[in-house]
């Protein structure tokens, strides 16, 4: 389809996004199924050192990516040396109309963007839930090391209805301080390279999405706004936001779970409800887990002490309908 690259086992149907250092294209493996395959290529780096970092970033990425429902999944990471590139295949987003019913290369992905683009400013009890599972996907990937670098409304996708964060080329390990990486109005005055960076951007993407308004006329809010009660979710929102994209690191969450949590207690109907969030669930995993083990253990235990003994009893006392009747109705005769 008018591209030289050879990718084994997939055809490129149609190029769907172009950034500084490659592009994403709409693709169909051999059993049809749609994917969405990103190619960067070295000719687009400086020198070899950006372009080999970003290939070690995705592919520690790759390794922990399905571990969670709020990141992008890559499914298989490749490289070509002779022809200078290298490339993964990722689930493909959700098309703005059809979702995942995708048949012809009609395709346009459905975005935070796009979503906003629709439907303008979105309420805010959706805009909290959103933002839970995005911020619990940061924690995610911060406790493994790794920071995203560019968190943007057109860089989080939905996949099956599911928010996700996309656009993983600028993964990179903690620490990592750069001024001209990620999207200007995102980046905290410290650059992109630590946790507190991503969250900031996510608190910027909640503002604009919750409010319509620009996330460079942070913190503003619309003249709508003004008449609302405490008690109105974007009024309990805003001092969310403030926290998460203020430069008084005193002030800040303390981690992108920290901020999870407190998104999530918004929209919380008591202190049992769900959803829980990345630790939780395994916690409950690992106890539904060990339960189960337990019960199945008890339950062998009392197999195997009440067989012999049971059989010994048969043999040696009657059951209790055949013993002969005692006390007082036989004691006249």
């Amino acid at each position: 389809m008018g591209t030289s690259f050879n990718i084994p086992d997939y055809e490129l149907v149609i190029e769907i996004a172009r950034g500084s250092y490659g592009q994403v294209w709409l693709a169909r493996n051999v059993l049809g199924t749609w994917r969405a395959v990103k190619i960067v290529q070295r000719s687009l780096f400086e020198d070899s050192r950006p372009y080999q970092r970003e290939f070690n970033g995705i592919r520690h990425y790759e390794a922990l990516s399905r571990g969670h429902d709020g990141l992008i999944d890559v499914l298989h990471v490749g490289r070509n040396e002779d022809e200078g590139y290298f490339y993964y295949v990722m689930e493909l987003a959700d098309d703005q109309i059809v979702g995942q019913r995708i048949q012809t290369a009609d395709y346009t992905p459905r975005t935070l963007q796009s979503e906003m683009n629709a439907r303008g400013p979105l309420p805010a009890e959706e805009c909290i839930d959103l933002g839970a599972q995005l911020a619990d996907a940061l924690d995610y990937l911060h406790q493994e090391d790794l920071v995203h670098r560019d968190i943007k409304p057109s860089n989080i996708v939905f996949v099956n209805g599911q928010p996700k964060l996309a656009d993983i080329g600028l993964v990179a390990g903690s620490g990592m301080s750069s001024f001209s990486t990620g999207t200007l109005g995102f980046l905290p005055s410290e650059g992109t390279g630590g946790r507190a960076a991503d969250v900031y951007a996510l608190g910027k993407v909640l503002y604009e999405i919750s409010t319509g308004k620009d996330r460079n006329a942070f913190p503003d809010l619309p003249a709508s706004a003004r008449g609302l009660s405490g008690r109105e979710k974007l009024m309990q929102l805003n001092p969310l936001l403030l926290r998460a994209c203020t430069s008084d690191d005193g002030e800040r969450f303390e981690s992108a779970g920290d901020f999870a949590n407190a998104l999530r207690r918004l929209n919380a109907r008591s202190a049992f409800s769900g959803p829980f969030n990345w630790r939780e669930r395994r916690l409950i995993a690992l106890a539904a887990g060990l339960a189960a083990l337990l019960v199945l253990s008890d339950a062998l235990l009392i197999y195997l002490g009440t067989r012999q003994p049971t059989e010994q009893t048969i043999t040696s006392t009657p059951p209790a309908a055949e013993m002969p009747l005692q006390g007082k109705y036989d004691s006249g005769d």
